[in-house]
């Protein structure tokens, strides 16, 4: 058993258990006796409750890296400490060392309490903690009365350490950071009596915080905390400014980095689908080929499984199937450019080979609260990208398009000139795209609406748009076409919020995209499960290229629990046929992570097939079937439990002729809807391919339509397969893989 010593030296500042000490409390996490001291001791609690206490490993809370020794780790939204009964005086100084790893947004306007002394009867607290960027503030609070002491001085870094030191003398606060006295402040309100109760010292998180329930709270940190001292009033002594330059130029980026590792046996979280590392993703954006790499970022949160601090993550790969993470590559920060969030965006690789990040800039204090930034890498030669500067080039949403509705930029380049379309709507017309243009891809002006979509007419197409994409369009042999793609996801208004697409010309001359038919088709009929397109040209095979995010399907509670929200979906290829219809399935690529051919049969036989099929168990399969499009429902049932109660059933249903999916459970916890893929009245035959990802499932038919869901079955035997066809049929042919996981690493 991991053991790691807590020590506690406890002054007449506190009286714990009613018996007073004679020194200072100090916590410092090191050593080897604290597991199993903190096992046994009621009085001090630590929650990591984004998983149950039996499973917890230390090394995903204690960390080597420390001021001395070890260190213990922040999650940002499930691990903090409690002391009771505690007692705290009227004069203190209080010093800890912290090294955050991301800052929170303050949510509610709430302090991300570091260290936080309540009352649990009353609401009264005594708080030192962050607000937005890391800005140091102290904070006193009784019941709806609160005062604040904080100033423009007093921001942390991050990333390293940071050594914090506080000393209150009646109304009097002094506060310094590392080796500057940052600010020396009083306090108007005078809460006498606050001193003289039994407090709880929380550590990590606010007493009054904000969240979805009891347990998913917000305003906490995120990082390591070390040697925390809290002493009588006494003036702290000199740092000693070597050991501050040492432990400030420390690196801690394995340290500080999300544990992937944490979750690999977390029963739903994805194998072969790219996920976060840990924590809030949602849509997959900016695919970019530079120097040899494909690099994909994704909309993150570094501090919880729930949106909010949006964040660019950053994934690495030789093939856009095995990733890599690498370190974040935009995050808020205070300015102008981006403090509220870096939104979705696309990216290019413009004039003189320059790769460019190109996103949405969130500023929540501005009248118009969104627009659109470049990024640029500050080291090209670096084949990873890791690290990436905001320029302060701004593109403002035009007049005529809806207030605070103007992000997702996605950029094309149509000979010489780029251009740049930009998700948003127009008040009464629908959903629709500004189109800017540029001779340098950095100096942008606006033209005109790309399109305008009929909101009476298609009233499911929405008042807004949101992540526009603009893709060319080849032949499946790879031969050029004058068609284009653009795929759009609707909101707001009577939207259905699914990715629809048009296929159609670019008007060079008039500028604008003119389609084929004004109707627009869907793309995945998952209700919900294929959104957040973005895409490009591979420039090393010419292949068009989307990405999509498939969106989770669990409440806030089961999220927290699992402790990651939502995942890519597979990266799938765009062609036309000869009737210039779109056609897409997942790239070549993904072949790479099948393992061993389970089944492999051809004009196969009912009985025999479910024989076979009997021995072969599993939540990470690719199947491929091949089927007659005839009078009798054929198909597949798969993570089946031995009693049959419960199943995912995937079929061709001769009645509708649409391929279904369907889910059934004994004494089911929700409804399931059965999602249908319409497959034509002229199909003789159906190539249906199967990705079954844990809980992921994508269902591709003819390389036509396609479904994409969830299944979050409890059952630990829901792992069976079984064919759904009438005795007397055969089926025409079944292969069934078995699927590898993505082998995942941070570079290095």
């Amino acid at each position: 058993m991991f053991r790691s010593a807590f020590l506690f030296c406890i002054s007449s500042l506190f009286t714990v258990y009613g018996k007073s000490q004679e020194t200072q409390l100090a916590l410092s996490f090191d050593g080897s006796e604290w597991w199993e001291e903190f096992q046994e001791d009621h009085q001090v609690q630590l929650f990591n409750s984004s998983y149950s206490m039996h499973e917890v490993k230390p090394q995903y809370l204690w960390k080597e890296q420390g001021v001395k020794n070890g260190s213990l780790l922040f999650d940002g939204y499930s691990t903090y400490l409690e002391i009771k009964e505690v007692e705290l005086k009227n004069d203190f100084a209080i010093s800890f060392w912290i090294a955050p790893r991301a800052f929170d947004s303050a949510i509610g306007n709430k302090l991300s309490s570091i260290l936080d002394f309540y009352s649990q009867g009353d609401t009264s607290a005594f708080r030192i903690g962050m607000l937005k960027h890391g800005q140091l503030a102290v904070e006193i609070q009784q019941g709806a009365t609160s005062e604040r002491i904080t100033n423009e001085n007093s921001f942390l870094d991050k990333n390293s350490w940071n050594y914090v030191s506080l000393i209150k003398n009646g109304h009097e606060v002094k506060l310094r950071i590392n080796d500057k006295a940052i600010l020396e402040e009083s306090f108007k309100i005078n809460f006498q009596d606050f001193y003289k109760k039994k407090l709880t010292l929380r550590i990590g998180r606010n007493s009054d915080a904000g969240g979805f329930s009891e347990k998913f709270k917000f305003n906490m940190i995120s990082g390591l905390l070390d040697e925390v001292e809290i002493s009588s009033l006494a003036e702290p002594d000199n740092i000693d400014r070597s050991k501050l330059t040492r432990l400030r130029n420390t690196d801690l980026e394995k340290a500080l980095r999300l544990d992937y590792s944490k979750y690999s046996g977390e029963r739903f979280k994805p194998a072969y689908h790219a996920t976060a590392p840990a924590h809030w993703m949602n849509e997959p954006h900016a695919p970019m080929y530079y120097n040899g790499k494909y690099h994909l970022f994704y909309q993150h949160n570094p501090f919880g499984p729930y949106w909010g601090q949006i964040h660019w993550g950053h994934w690495v790969s030789d093939d856009m199937i095995n990733w890599k993470h690498t370190k974040i590559a935009l995050a808020p920060e205070k300015g102008l450019i981006a403090p509220d969030g870096i939104w979705s965006g696309s990216a290019y690789v413009g004039p003189n080979n320059t790769p460019m990040l190109f996103y949405t800039a969130g500023n929540l204090s501005k009248d118009q609260n969104q627009y659109t930034s470049i990024a640029i890498p500050l080291d090209t030669t670096d084949k990873n990208l890791q690290a990436w500067e905001k320029t302060n080039i701004i593109v403002d949403k035009p007049d005529e398009y809806k207030k605070n509705e103007f992000r997702d930029p996605f950029v094309f380049q149509i000979e010489d000139k780029y251009y740049m379309i930009v998700g948003s709507g127009i008040e009464g017309k629908g959903g629709s795209a500004p189109l800017f243009e540029s001779e340098d891809a950095i100096n942008w002006s606006y033209v005109k609406p790309f399109y305008i979509s009929d909101i009476e007419k298609y009233p499911f197409l929405g008042g807004v748009w949101e992540l526009p994409i603009f893709l060319p369009l080849s032949r499946e042999d790879g031969s050029k076409t004058e068609k284009y793609a653009l795929l759009v996801l609707p909101l707001r208004n009577e939207a259905d919020v699914e990715v629809f697409y048009w296929i159609g010309e670019f008007d060079q001359d008039k500028k604008q995209f003119v389609p084929d038919d004004p109707e627009p088709k869907l793309m995945d009929y998952g209700d919900f499960g294929f959104t957040g397109p973005s895409g490009f040209v591979d420039p090393k095979t010419g292949r068009t290229i989307v990405f999509s995010i498939a969106q989770g399907k669990y409440g806030n509670l089961d999220t927290y629990n699992m402790g990651w929200a939502h995942n890519a979906g597979l990266p799938i290829e765009l062609w036309l046929n000869d009737s210039n219809e779109l056609r897409f399935a997942p790239i070549e690529e993904i072949k790479s992570l099948r393992g061993e051919e389970l089944v492999s049969c051809d004009d196969c036989s009912i009985e025999t097939l479910n024989a076979e099929l009997i021995k072969v168990k599993g939540d990470q399969f690719e199947i491929e079937m091949n089927l007659e499009a005839s009078d009798s429902k054929q198909g597949i049932e798969v993570r089946r439990t031995s009693d049959g109660y419960t199943k995912a059933l995937i079929y061709y249903d001769p009645d509708t002729k649409s391929v279904v999916f369907d889910k059934k459970q004994e004494n089911p916890e929700r409804a399931f809807k059965a999602l249908k893929a319409p497959v034509g009245d002229d199909i003789s035959e159906l190539n249906i391919r199967v990705f079954l990802d844990r809980s992921m499932v994508e269902i591709y038919i003819n390389d036509k339509v396609s479904i994409t869901d969830r299944i979050y079955f409890q059952k630990e035997d829901a792992e069976g397969l079984k064919i759904i066809s009438p005795d007397n049929k055969k089926i025409k042919s079944l292969s069934i893989w078995q699927m590898n996981a993505i082998d995942w690493k941070y570079v290095e």
